[in-house]
């Protein structure tokens, strides 16, 4: 018999088993036949011995949990543990727990999907971390012939799912049990029986507890596996996902810092506005430094480079069913009025961007460089540039004050230029050397600083009780400045003046009593790793300001799209991640998510992120609103 001839013999044996499995379905249907022929009765009391047949028993699921697993929630079944494949086993380091899913649920089973199993009076809380196919029969599928039948034009091209048992593999999260009428969660140490019901969740509670995360705060978004928002019985059915906001154990998460990163598209900017929004909301208070007994709403402090958060200020066009939706989960909208929208003045240049907030003109005083004259230090010096340049800076405010002079930046000019003082530092006393002092003076002066320093507004130090009002939202947009060296100044500036204020003993009272929450766009242009001057300063305050944010009331909100770019010592201290699409395997490596979730990164839709916050809850998968709660265009 050749090859082929023996594949053949076998599929016909396979198709003729198939049909007296079928005959023998139907006979069980119709009823047994006797031995004179007859057809007995379907549902006879008598088998082929006389003897009555014994009853089944039944999983008696009548002692389950109140919560969301009731005797009607049995027909939702996806399947039963089994222990036909493998044995049920759980230790220390991990567990093997194996569902066979039924014929009719499987189009409902998704990879990453929750269930339950109960215990009687606990349920096991898990998750889907594994799907596989195996076949029913034992039959050699990967022919030609096989292969020719199914793709044939007069196939229907579908299988019979009976014909393969659909496995799943059980991740245990948890398990929950009730005390004293409270839902509470313990670590999974007991194994399920076999044959017991492996049941969707269809409890919001029983999800917020399991996953551990809080019923209240800053929403989010809501839970989702694969895309597809998780439902359950409860009004609304979605599941919100809130970022803890109170000091119930500990301070709350966002002076623990926060990152939002995702390519380009993403929609970052969408998702931060709905954030955003959250933290001015009327529940949403912090204790200031000065007085903890007290509670106030924090100001947001954005720095803008591409003029869209003055948008906060407006309100967004929403139905009556979108406000229904966001008040039944507790979520803020509409336009914040206490609104203003700072802009630096710069020589030839004019804000006329979107905002409608009110505006108000700053200038950066040549004096903020005094203790902060880093700030200059674009162009990198060498280590004998930059102490001349700290001699010089030194010695140019000593005698402004003996002076009693107002610093310039152009008085620092003709400071430089006078060859005079060339001749003192360089021949006269040998502090400087001649190509040195030379060097220094074409890398500090600059036509740009010309344009920036000391114009005709207010100092920014003289603006404090303005900017940092508690409840307020300050923008700082630069995409109206063509220089980006200009660009950077001002976002340095202002980031130093917070940090120093909040972290220095002498600092502004205004500032230091006002729990402040810096949004920074593009963070990875100002927090980068790399070995300047200007960014090794601005990384130094910052990661100080990173470690003591808690006390001082300062939370960091970064958003990017290169997040391998930022400090890895910054990044170490960001407690809560917001992951969207990533399509770039430095920066998915860079966010460091767990393995089963990094897989995924690059295959998130819009709006679709991964959230991980160790202090918040596990990580879940979570979808934005469809809606921007403010204005967004």
């Amino acid at each position: 018999m050749s090859f082929d001839q023996k594949k053949l013999t076998d599929q016909q044996d396979f198709d003729s088993i198939k049909e007296k499995l079928n005959a023998m379905k139907t006979s069980e249907t119709v009823g047994p036949v006797d031995t004179a022929g007859s057809v007995k009765p379907a549902g006879s009391d008598e088998n082929e011995s006389g003897e009555d047949d014994l009853p089944f028993l039944e999983y008696d699921y009548t002692s389950s949990t109140k919560s969301g697993n009731s005797n009607s929630n049995l027909g939702k079944a996806y399947g039963i543990i089994t222990t036909g494949v493998e044995p049920l086993q759980i230790d220390d380091t991990g567990a093997n727990i194996v569902a066979y899913i039924s014929a009719a649920e499987r189009e409902q089973i998704r990879l990453g999907g929750y269930v339950i199993v109960p215990y009687g009076n606990e349920n096991l809380f898990g998750k889907i971390s594994k799907l596989e196919y195996r076949q029913e029969f034992a039959v050699d599928d990967a022919t030609e012939i096989h292969s020719r039948r199914m793709l044939g034009k007069d196939s229907r091209r579908e299988i019979n799912e009976e014909d393969y048992k659909l496995l799943a593999l059980i991740d245990p999260i948890c398990i929950l049990y009730e005390k004293q009428n409270q839902l509470l969660r313990r670590m999974a140490d007991r194994i399920p029986k076999p044959n017991t019901p492996v049941l969707p969740v269809m409890d919001k509670k029983m999800i917020q507890t399991g996953l551990n995360i809080p019923e209240e705060g800053i929403f989010l978004g809501h839970l989702s596996v694969g895309g597809e928002l998780v439902k359950t019985e409860s009004k609304p059915p979605t599941v919100a996902y809130y970022l803890r906001n109170d000091y119930s154990t500990g301070d709350p998460l966002i002076f623990r810092h926060m990152l939002v990163c995702g390519s380009t598209g993403t929609g970052k900017t969408f998702l931060t506005k709905n954030i955003l929004r959250q933290f001015l909301a009327e529940n949403s208070k912090y204790h200031p430094r000065i007085d903890p007994k007290r509670e106030q709403n924090p100001c947001l402090v954005i720095m803008d480079p591409q003029d869209e958060y003055s948008q906060l200020y407006e309100d967004n066009t929403l139905t009556d069913n979108d406000k229904f939706s966001f008040e039944s989960e507790n979520v803020a909208y509409g336009g914040v009025s206490n609104t203003r929208t700072f802009t630096a003045k710069v020589d030839g240049e004019r804000y006329s961007g979107k905002s409608r907030a009110q505006q108000v003109e700053f200038t950066i005083p040549f004096s903020f460089i005094r203790s902060n004259p880093w700030i200059l230090e674009a162009a990198e010096m060498p280590e004998n540039q930059k102490i001349g340049y700290e001699v010089l800076i030194d010695e140019y405010f000593k005698k402004a004050d003996k002076r009693n002079e107002k610093p310039t930046y152009l008085g620092f000019k003709a400071f430089l230029e006078d060859s005079l003082n060339k001749e003192y530092f360089t021949e006269q006393t040998g502090k400087i050397h001649e190509a040195t002092y030379g060097g220094i003076v074409r890398k500090v002066l600059n036509k740009s600083y010309e344009r920036i320093f000391d114009k005709d507004a207010k100092p920014v130090t003289e603006l404090f009780e303005v900017m940092f009002k508690p409840g307020q939202i300050s923008v700082f947009p630069t995409e109206y400045i063509q220089s980006s060296r200009i660009r950077d100044l001002i976002v340095l500036s202002m980031m130093t003046v917070i940090v120093d204020n909040k972290l220095g003993t002498s600092g502004n009272e205004t500032v230091k009593d006002t729990p402040i929450v810096l949004v920074l766009d593009e963070a990875h242009r100002y927090l980068s790793g790399a070995s300047s001057t200007q960014s090794g300063k601005i990384i130094y305050k910052f990661s100080e300001a990173a470690k003591q944010g808690r006390k001082e009331g300062l939370g960091l909100f970064l958003i990017t799209q290169d997040p391998q770019d930022i400090d890895v010592d910054i990044l170490k201290q960001v407690n809560t991640k917001v992951v969207l699409n990533l399509n770039n395997d430095a920066a998915i490596n860079a966010v460091k998510v767990p393995k089963e979730y990094e897989k995924r990164v690059p295959y998130l839709k819009k709006g679709q992120m991964i959230i991980h916050s160790p202090d918040n809850g596990d990580i879940v998968e979570i979808m934005g609103l469809s809606n921007c709660v403010v204005k967004h265009q």
